[in-house]
C-alpha cells in the first residue's frame, strides 16, 4: 500500500474509512455518568465525557430542577435505587440551559455599531455594565424562593399534616345554601404555590398505584388537572347531564345539599381495565362520588380510589362510597382543620341555589 493511500486510514485498525475514530466514552471502563453515582458504590470515573455534576433535570411532581445528587437525597429509603434510576432518565425532563458553546459565542460576540458609540462616554459604560449585575441580584433569591416553597417535605403527604394545616387557613367557610358552614375553595386559588403542592401530593399518592385515567367531577373537581399534567395520565370529565355529546349517564342520584342531580362520561372516554381515581374538592354524604363509582363500573374499569381534599367525616361518605366499590376512600384535610371564618359584609345575602 502506498503511502498516500495509509494516511487516508484512521490509526484504529476497526475504524471504517471514512468514519472518525469514535470517542471515549462510550462504553467500556466508562459509567452513564449521573453526578452522585459515586455515593452508590458506583465506579465513576470524571474522565468520563458524560460526566456532568451540575447536570440538573425537572422533578415532575413539582416541577423544579434539581441534580442527581439531589433528587437521590430527598427520594433516598422511598424508592429503591433502580426505580430512582429509571425516574431520572425516563421521568425527569432535562433542565433547560444555554450550551457552553452558546454562552462562549454570546460572551466573545463583537458588539454592533450602537453599543459601541453607547461604551464611547464613561456613564455609558458604567450603564451598561450595572444593568446586568442589578438584574442577576434580583433573580437569584427568587429563583431559590420559588425552588424552597415547591419542594414537599415527608410529612406533607400526610392527612392533616403541616402542608394540610396551611391550605386549611385558606378555606373559609360561609352560611351558604341554608348550610352554617359551606366551605369555599375560592381562597386556595388565591396562593398557586399551595395549590401547586396539593396536586403534587396527588400526584406522588397516584404514581405508585398505577392510575391510568383521572376523572374530575363538575365543576370544582376540574380545578386539579394539574395532577393528571404532573402524573402524564388523561384527565376525564364528568359533567352534568346536557353539557357533554355521545355520553353514559349514572342517573339521578342525591346531592350532599338538596336536590337531585345526574352525570355522565363520554362514551370511549373510559375503557375496560382502566384503574381509575375519582378526585374532587370535597366529599360528604358521598353521593356525587358514589354516581361516579356507578359509572366507572359501567365502562368495566375500577376505581383504585376516591380521592378529595377536603373530608367531613361525620356524613360517612367514606363508607358510602367504600360500599359502593371504591377500593379506597382519601381526604387529606379534615373537618376539624377548618376554621377560618370569612368575613362578610354587614349586607351579606345568602344567594346559593339550591
Amino acid at each position: 500500500m502506498a503511502p498516500r493511500d495509509k494516511e487516508r486510514h484512521s490509526a484504529n485498525p476497526r475504524s471504517s474509512v471514512r468514519q472518525p475514530e469514535k470517542k471515549s466514552g462510550g462504553g467500556g471502563k466508562y459509567t452513564v455518568g449521573k453526578a452522585g453515582d459515586e455515593r452508590w458504590g458506583a465506579a465513576l470515573m470524571k474522565a468520563d465525557p458524560n460526566y456532568d455534576p451540575e447536570e440538573k433535570r425537572i422533578d415532575p411532581d413539582d416541577g423544579c430542577a434539581y441534580t442527581w445528587d439531589e433528587l437521590a437525597e430527598y427520594y433516598r429509603g422511598k424508592y429503591k435505587m433502580k426505580m430512582l434510576e429509571e425516574y431520572w432518565d425516563y421521568e425527569c425532563k432535562p433542565a433547560k440551559s444555554r450550551s457552553r458553546k452558546a454562552q462562549a459565542t454570546q460572551a466573545y460576540k463583537d458588539p454592533t455599531p450602537a453599543e459601541s458609540t453607547k461604551k464611547v462616554s464613561g456613564k455609558g459604560k458604567a450603564a451598561e455594565t450595572a444593568k446586568p449585575k442589578a438584574k442577576a441580584k434580583a433573580k437569584e433569591p427568587k429563583a431559590k424562593a420559588k425552588a424552597e416553597a415547591k419542594r414537599l417535605q415527608p410529612g406533607d403527604m400526610e392527612s392533616d399534616g403541616p402542608l394540610a394545616k396551611e391550605i386549611a387557613l385558606h378555606i373559609p367557610y360561609f352560611p351558604f345554601k341554608k348550610i352554617e358552614r359551606f366551605y369555599d375553595i375560592q381562597g386556595l386559588l388565591q396562593h398557586p404555590k399551595l395549590l401547586n403542592a396539593m396536586c403534587a401530593v396527588w400526584a406522588k399518592r397516584f404514581r405508585k398505584m398505577g392510575v391510568t385515567k383521572l376523572c374530575g367531577f363538575e365543576a370544582r373537581g376540574f380545578l386539579f388537572t394539574p395532577v393528571s399534567i404532573k402524573l402524564g395520565v388523561p384527565f376525564v370529565m364528568l359533567r352534568k347531564a346536557g353539557k357533554l355529546p355521545n355520553t353514559i349517564s349514572s342517573g339521578p342520584y342525591t346531592k350532599e345539599y338538596e336536590g337531585l342531580d345526574e352525570i355522565c362520561v363520554q362514551k370511549g372516554a373510559i375503557v375496560k381495565g382502566d384503574k381509575v381515581v375519582l378526585i374532587d374538592d370535597l366529599i360528604a354524604t358521598g353521593g356525587t362520588l358514589c354516581a361516579g363509582i356507578k359509572l366507572i363500573d359501567a365502562c368495566e374499569a375500577e376505581v383504585v380510589e376516591c380521592s378529595c381534599m377536603v373530608e367531613l367525616k361525620a356524613l360517612n361518605g367514606r363508607e358510602k362510597c367504600l360500599s359502593a366499590g371504591a377500593k379506597a376512600v382519601w381526604g387529606f384535610i379534615s373537618e376539624e382543620l377548618l376554621t377560618t371564618k370569612a368575613e362578610l359584609p354587614d349586607n351579606y345575602v345568602d344567594d346559593g341555589k339550591k
